[in-house]
């Protein structure tokens, strides 16, 4: 046991020496490169609406600037940014820890900033993480998503993405802004005596995207095995999909909800894990 301390001890010192830039980068991972109106290697809202634009205010070079504005009939569009043109995400092949990034927020009414990272291996998620935070933040300041494991296999495809989103799964209020920026892999912030990473609570996550046409995801973690069953209703409160019903172990999950065959609407997602039980809303927009 203390020499595997020793030998965790060294890793962490390393990556602290060498800084977390030396995990293989992200493509575009500073923003620098834009073109069309979006930054290179990365699929934004924009398509609805432009509330995605490149910003000089930045923690260095360039930044991703988001603001929640107004669509059609005052409708409040999200901003949203996620990894990949065509927002399939990257190819990496190694278990990286966690992601590293800079960002600041300026949330309305107690909108919500989230951030979610996806490691899939052959379109089925062996690893995710997310964050999210409610409080203004008026300087650029560090984040870390720890990247939660449920299965050995060796990822081949990371999808990175940040929104907004209301309180309790609402709408954002329009004029809630992030800034995001200086993306990279590094190490975790806190391992368990093995090594592992695992979550220390039962948390729901806010689904992405949000509002969503046809698909979207719902992440969510566990801090020990649990029965677990991920339902979503409508508003009358009956039930119109399973997305999970098993025994699962400690670590974080992502499940797809496809809403081809629903029609559009408010709906609600509720998480059961053991005596842990949460509700958020999301939002169908055809």
């Amino acid at each position: 046991m203390k020499t595997h301390y020793a030998l965790l001890w060294s890793l962490v010192m390393l990556a602290s020496v060498c800084g977390y830039r030396s995990f293989a980068q992200i493509p575009n991972a500073s923003f620098e490169n834009w073109s069309g109106g979006d930054p290179v290697s990365w699929n934004t809202s924009n398509a609805v609406v432009v509330n995605i634009t490149q910003t000089s205010a930045s923690h260095s070079g360039s930044a991703v600037h988001g603001v929640v504005a107004t669509f059609g009939g005052g409708f409040a569009w999200p901003p949203a940014i996620i990894s990949g043109t065509n927002a399939e995400g990257f190819p990496v092949n190694t278990q990286y820890p966690a992601l590293h990034g800079w960002y600041k927020s300026s949330p309305l009414t107690n909108d919500v900033l989230f951030v979610t990272v996806g490691m899939n291996h052959a379109d089925s998620t062996v690893g995710a993480g997310g964050l999210t935070t409610s409080t203004t933040q008026s300087t650029y300041r560090e984040f870390v998503v720890n990247i939660f494991y449920t299965s050995p296999q060796v990822p081949d495809t990371c999808i990175i993405a940040a929104s907004i989103t209301g309180q309790g799964g609402g709408l954002a209020h329009v004029g809630s802004t992030f800034d995001f920026d200086d993306l990279a892999f590094g190490p975790a912030v806190a391992v368990d005596e093995y090594g592992n990473v695992l979550p220390t609570s039962f948390e729901l996550l806010q689904n992405y995207p949000n509002p969503f046409n046809p698909t979207t995801f719902i992440t969510y973690s566990i801090p020990q095995t649990s029965p677990v069953q991920l339902r979503v209703f409508n508003t009358l409160g009956q039930e119109v999909a399973v997305l999970v019903y098993e025994l699962q172990g400690a670590g974080v999950y992502r499940a797809e909800l496809n809403g081809a065959n629903l029609p559009s609407g408010t709906y609600f997602y509720r998480l059961q894990a053991g005596e842990f039980s949460q509700v958020k809303k999301l939002l169908l927009v055809k």
